[in-house]
């Protein structure tokens, strides 16, 4: 963090403990003051319990990026800024909109839309919103156990992670497992720095994930190093096999 707040990062954000899935975690006592705290676990009771039960301890952080629409219920009243991050769903300015009115101070938009799209929403949003601008995206997450199921099956050794190569489309996946479920990102970077030109008043901040660069890496790819791919800024998402293999012209 000290390397970081040296070149103008001022915004960090902590997975919690147990109450996160597909990164990194921390125990929120262990997490600095003025953070953020992303919490993308989709609750069940267990959960939803654990949740309220460390309320009390959130007044000392910015805000919380959610997923489980309870968080929004529970703290609307709070000073908390709560950013709505449903990550497939964040993909047009209606739906943004509808939850910035309901009391979200913002919303992580999806990077799975094109360059046009993110263009759009950022020019009929009613409030600033944040901008991934680098990662790897978490294609999916199950609460299943998909890694451990494909162990069983296969009686193989337990791992917990597990890197996939998709000949048809060329996609190269890595699978996280935890007792939580099983989150599957695209193993490869998508990088938006200097991509688009964007109206900074539009944005409350830039957001980047580091999955397992070094900090000078990352400063190097913030200040302009050439990293990582295009993502979906130039190509809509595909949804099924026959339309990708009609835009190859397969048969």
């Amino acid at each position: 963090m000290d390397d970081y707040k040296k070149v103008g990062i001022s915004n960090f954000l902590f997975p919690v403990n147990d109450l996160s899935i597909g990164y990194n975690s921390f125990n929120i006592d262990d997490i600095p003051d003025n953070s953020y705290l992303l919490i993308n676990r989709v609750f069940d009771t267990e959960a939803l319990e654990l949740f309220k039960s460390i309320i009390p301890k959130l007044n000392r952080f910015k805000g919380i990026f959610f997923e489980d629409l309870s968080i929004l219920h529970l703290l609307k009243d709070s000073n908390l800024e709560l950013i709505w991050n449903q990550a497939h769903f964040v993909t047009n300015y209606s739906s943004i909109n509808y939850y910035l009115d309901e009391g979200c101070k913002s919303a992580l938009i999806s990077n799975e839309i094109t360059k046009e799209e993110i263009l759009e929403i950022l020019d009929k949003a009613t409030k600033p919103l944040v901008f991934n601008v680098f990662g790897k995206n978490m294609i999916m997450y199950s609460r299943r156990t998909l890694v451990s199921n494909f162990n069983t099956h296969n009686n193989i050794e337990s791992i917990n992670n597990v890197n996939i190569d998709e000949e048809k489309t060329n996609t190269h996946f890595f699978l996280k497992e935890d007792k939580y479920g099983t989150a599957v990102f695209n193993r490869d970077y998508f990088n938006y720095i200097n991509k688009i030109d964007v109206d900074d008043n539009k944005i409350l901040f830039y957001l980047v994930y580091n999955s397992d660069l070094s900090t000078n890496e990352v400063i190097d790819i913030i200040n302009g190093k050439e990293y990582g791919n295009d993502g979906f800024l130039y190509k809509k998402t595909t949804y099924k096999m026959k339309e990708y293999d009609d835009r190859r012209g397969d048969k």
